[in-house]
């Protein structure tokens, strides 16, 4: 009888050892046995098919696919049981409901939770999880030999031919730690990975469930990681103008593009950013916005607000914004710089030196970030970066927002500024900005922080940016750099934080 026919039940003492042996018929005589009952290593209780246990118990319901529902994601004892469920719950989907032609499915659901399961034990996929292993199982008692099952071979093979893997030449498992990142596939051996983890991290696993390629991109939702929600933080976008657009509760209302859903996302930071005076909340407006805790702000006044004010209104702005730039959580002067975009004369750019001037001086007075806004001919940005050069120090916080310049200034600004950052807009996602790809796949984003700059940048026509929209930006960002998704919000997620001294 072979250990999958057995039943199983828990066991509540040790009682069985001192029942009278079983009658059981083998081949037609009657012999006496008794039913063995085996130990889990994950809970320690006693069972006669652990391998059923294990699976229904501590292993995703994925990881024996044959016996699985793959409509509801429930794990079966048996074929027979399996059959049953169905034709009890889903008499009308029974193909859907089983695993034929599942094979790639299951590699790419396997793949995303080897790599989550690396990720929770602190190392890499797949080196480090497969040297992880090998240290585990030289100081846990020695596997007997044992090998995949027939059954399981097409389902090995599918693994490692997402990963790009040669097969191996044969399927046997080797009792000393001399392991390959497929071994994991057999649940013995996943069952010693995840005893590994503490109770907390074994229940969190038993629901993971997250589809990857062989780059570790998602395909699908992902689903819920063991730190909780992954951050995210928009860098830059304008609250007064989504508001004017929206409704006054317009930010806490905002739809969240399936962030919670698709990404398991949580909005932790968003930076305001007030660049028209007579927009400038006033003091009830800023304590109204600070209960949100998510939200931080920046003050400055925009280059056109410069070319289109006059002298006297200039003068009553700057008294008021050094006011702003010292209220509570006020973490940046900006956006500020220059734009000949709209081609203002001589007199007007003048101006939008001067003022561009001395909003610098006075970030470093109040050693605060600077929010770099710069649109126009190539010779401007230049002139942007010139002046960055003559006023501010090396290590001045910079967040130059909306980036959409050569990788020639991208490599000039980063020789003189150790704390730039580079913001990147739903822009990238448009064809008429292939210099914004251009400086993603040659400098990756060690220096990169996401951007909504909403309103003003839809992801679709006849809709309002929104702040979610960071979401799509990092998944071409992904996609672009063959990078994981979550990588991609982590990384730019730490350089917002940085750039704005926020923990």
């Amino acid at each position: 009888m072979s250990e999958e026919e057995l039943d199983y039940e828990e066991e509540e003492n040790q009682d069985h050892l001192t029942e009278p042996k079983r009658q059981v018929a083998i081949r037609g005589e009657a012999t006496n046995v008794r039913l063995r009952h085996r130990e889990c290593d994950i809970c320690f209780h006693t069972f006669t098919n652990p391998r059923r246990h294990t699976i229904q118990t501590h292993l995703p319901w994925y990881v024996a696919p044959e016996t699985a529902c793959w409509i509801c994601g429930t794990q079966e004892q048996t074929a027979n049981f399996l059959n049953k469920h169905i034709t009890r719950c889903h008499p009308t989907n029974a193909i859907d409901a089983t695993f034929k032609n599942r094979e790639v499915m299951y590699a790419e659901l396997m793949n995303g939770l080897l790599r989550e399961l690396a990720r929770a034990l602190g190392t890499s996929f797949p080196v480090g999880l497969e040297e992880k292993l090998n240290a585990i199982m030289r100081i846990r008692t020695q596997l007997p030999p044992t090998e995949f099952h027939i059954s399981e071979v097409k389902l090995v093979d599918s693994f490692l031919k997402l990963n790009c893997m040669e097969p191996p030449a044969d399927y046997k498992i080797p009792a000393t730690p001399l392991l390959e990142i497929y071994h994991i596939l057999h649940w013995k051996i996943l069952k010693n990975l995840i005893g590994y983890l503490n109770s907390d991290e074994q229940l969190w696993l038993l629901k993971f469930e997250e589809r990857k390629n062989k780059e570790g991109l998602q395909i699908g939702q992902l689903s819920t990681k063991l730190s909780g929600p992954l951050h995210i933080i928009d860098s830059h976008f304008h609250l007064d103008q989504l508001c004017r657009q929206m409704g006054s509760g317009a930010f806490q209302d905002l739809d969240d593009l399936g962030s919670q859903s698709i990404y398991k996302t949580e909005l932790k930071y968003a930076i305001a950013n007030f660049v028209f005076p007579s927009a400038w909340p006033n003091s009830a407006q800023r304590s109204e916005f600070r209960k949100d805790n998510r939200l931080r702000f920046t003050f400055g006044i925009h280059p056109k607000i410069v070319s289109s004010s006059s002298t006297s209104s200039l003068e009553h702005n700057w008294t008021d914004l050094q006011n702003l730039l010292k209220s509570t959580k006020t973490v940046a002067v900006g956006e500020i710089g220059l734009d000949d975009s709209t081609n203002p004369s001589r007199r007007d750019f003048e101006r939008q030196i001067t003022y561009f001037r001395k909003q610098l001086y006075l970030a470093a007075e109040l050693n605060l970030t600077v929010v770099i806004h710069s649109r126009g001919k190539p010779s401007l940005h230049e002139h942007v970066l010139a002046t960055l050069s003559e006023i501010c120090k090396p290590d001045q916080l910079i967040h130059w927002h909306c980036f959409t310049c050569t990788t020639q200034l991208y490599s000039a600004a980063v020789s003189q500024f150790s704390n730039i950052v580079f913001g990147i807009t739903p822009f990238i996602l448009k064809d008429r900005y292939s210099n914004i790809v251009e400086i993603v796949k040659t400098f990756g984003i060690t220096r990169v922080v996401l951007e909504s700059d909403a309103p003003y940048i839809p992801l679709h026509s006849h809709t309002i940016g929104n702040p979610y929209s960071v979401h799509a930006v990092a998944l071409k960002i992904s996609e672009l750099l063959q990078q994981p998704i979550e990588d991609v919000f982590k990384i730019t997620t730490e350089n917002s934080k940085k750039i704005y001294k926020l923990q």
